[in-house]
């Protein structure tokens, strides 16, 4: 059946995940800095969420990232973080976090474009990024990092003080910061004279970004059925049927199928739907294809009445008919998200693919809920006998632009296929953004284990395995979610 046209990326935001050595993944309470770079008094410190990984791109910076805060501070959100070098070389690298409220189903952008230039092996960086608002009822948000760290699930919304409106002092190592307050973040500073240095450059560089699709933006959870695939947010709905379900073949004729199908599909739009619906046709040529849209429109205007506003027209290419609306109200996602993980839990099952005259090595760990969502977790292993190439990717044709596009779950004994959850509406023609690593390869030897992780719709009712279909790995049955 047709699969949705996807939307645009995300312009300038990596989406990376994974834990190369998840063993030393753990939640830290390292010393806070006070002007000066003295450490605080133990009551005075505060606790950060710590995980290690690579960072960059393939063979990329080796470090720890520890969260420590994320704030509102009246009209925007500060993330503050902290990066500790753990490399042999200095580098610089991209560090853009996504915040996911993955109850709400949203994703916050960052408003500028923030880099780790020239880090330096055993120093740490104080750091921080701005971002839209964060509504008031949403308490816990997930961090997306760039790199193989990945998720950090469960990241506290506090309160915070204003950021310093005064010209930003500057930071000396001998007599910390000069002028009357510590500067406007992002900032950095020693953690402490006996412990791991700290860069004395400014911790970042910062450019204005303006990516497509808003921010926040609403993320879709796709999910493929026999009959119908269904892209749903926190508001809107587009119900995709297939133009081998809906008509006979290479014309606009409704097929035998067609009654219950648009039957069961009105049915749904009356419950959900706002006023407002757009039908659009698809086919090979522009004229059957709008021939598609005004067939679909007069069946479901006969089913729903007067009560709805049709817009139909058509567009060539594809085979169907899409069918979008807003919905009544918005509406959340799952119960609550999830608690942080600093460790993966032990693999649940292996699958092995060759790709060439090498192989590959998946290990599936057990899955886990963060608000609507179930997270995928594995690691990828490169058997040899050659490296992985730094752009190796599992993709969907049908789904352009996902790192692990060819991956999803079912429940076991339903038919019901959950893909990656894509970040924004679709755009045709366009690629698009997933919650998930953003690419696929952070290290590239031999016997590396690069962890990866895409998120999906959670399927209704309280699921407590999957089915997981890892594209070119094959399927893993029984995969546990907690």
């Amino acid at each position: 059946m047709r699969v949705l046209p996807l939307a645009v990326s995300l312009a300038g935001l990596l989406l990376v995940a994974g834990c190369g050595d998840p063993d030393k993944a753990e939640k830290v309470a390292p010393p806070t800095v006070r002007v000066g770079g003295a450490p605080s008094s133990p009551a005075a410190q505060t606790g950060a969420f710590s995980k290690e990984g690579w960072f960059g791109g393939a063979d990329g910076l080796h470090a720890r990232l520890a969260i420590r805060a994320v704030e509102r501070q009246g009209s925007k959100a500060v993330l503050r973080y902290s990066v500790t070098s753990m490399d042999s070389a200095s580098k610089t690298v991209p560090l853009e976090i996504a915040l996911v409220d993955p109850v709400g189903r949203r994703l916050y952008k960052p408003t500028g474009t923030t880099s780790a230039a020239g880090l330096a092996p055993g120093t740490t960086r104080e750091m921080a990024a701005e971002y839209p608002p964060i509504p008031a009822d949403v308490q816990k948000v997930t961090a997306i990092t760039p790199g193989t760290a990945g998720e950090f699930t469960g990241i506290p919304v506090t309160s915070g003080s204003a950021t310093p409106t005064s010209s930003t002092p500057t930071f000396s190592p001998s007599g910390g910061y000069s002028g009357s307050r510590e500067p406007a973040l992002p900032l950095m500073a020693p953690t402490s004279p006996s412990s791991t240095p700290t860069s004395s450059t400014p911790s970042a560089t910062t450019t204005s970004t303006t990516a497509p699709g808003g921010n926040p933006v609403d993320l879709y959870g796709i999910v493929e059925g026999e009959t119908q695939t269904v892209a749903s947010s926190r508001s809107g709905v587009t119900v995709s049927l297939g133009g081998d379900v809906l008509f006979e073949t290479n014309t606009a004729k409704l097929s035998s199928q067609a009654k219950d199908v648009l039957d069961d599909t009105a049915e749904q739009i009356k419950a959900k739907a706002s006023r407002a619906l757009t039908i659009e046709g698809h086919a090979g040529d522009s004229k059957l294809s709008g021939e598609r849209a005004q067939a679909v429109q007069k069946e479901l205007k006969s089913r729903l009445g007067d009560d709805f506003t049709y817009a139909a027209s058509g567009k060539q290419g594809g085979n169907g008919v899409d069918i979008s609306y807003q919905l009544k109200s918005t509406t959340s996602g799952g119960t609550s998200p999830a608690t942080f993980r600093a460790q993966d839990g032990q693999k649940v099952g292996t699958r092995t693919a060759s790709f060439g005259k090498d192989k590959r090595r998946l290990e599936v760990k057990p899955f886990h809920r963060d608000g609507a969502y179930i997270v995928a977790v594995f690691d990828i292993v490169d058997e040899g006998p050659g490296t992985t190439p730094p752009d190796a990717s599992y993709p969907s044709t049908n789904y352009p632009g996902g790192v692990f596009g060819s991956f999803s779950i079912q429940v076991p004994g339903q038919k019901d296929v959950y893909r990656a959850v894509r970040v924004g509406p679709a755009t045709p023609g366009s690629t698009s953004t997933y919650i998930d690593p953003g690419r696929a390869v952070f290290r590239t030897a031999v016997n590396e284990p690069v962890r990866g992780f895409v998120y999906l719709p959670a399927p209704p009712g309280n699921v407590t395995s999957v089915t997981f279909d890892a594209g070119p790995f094959g399927k893993v049955d029984k995969v546990p979610v907690s």
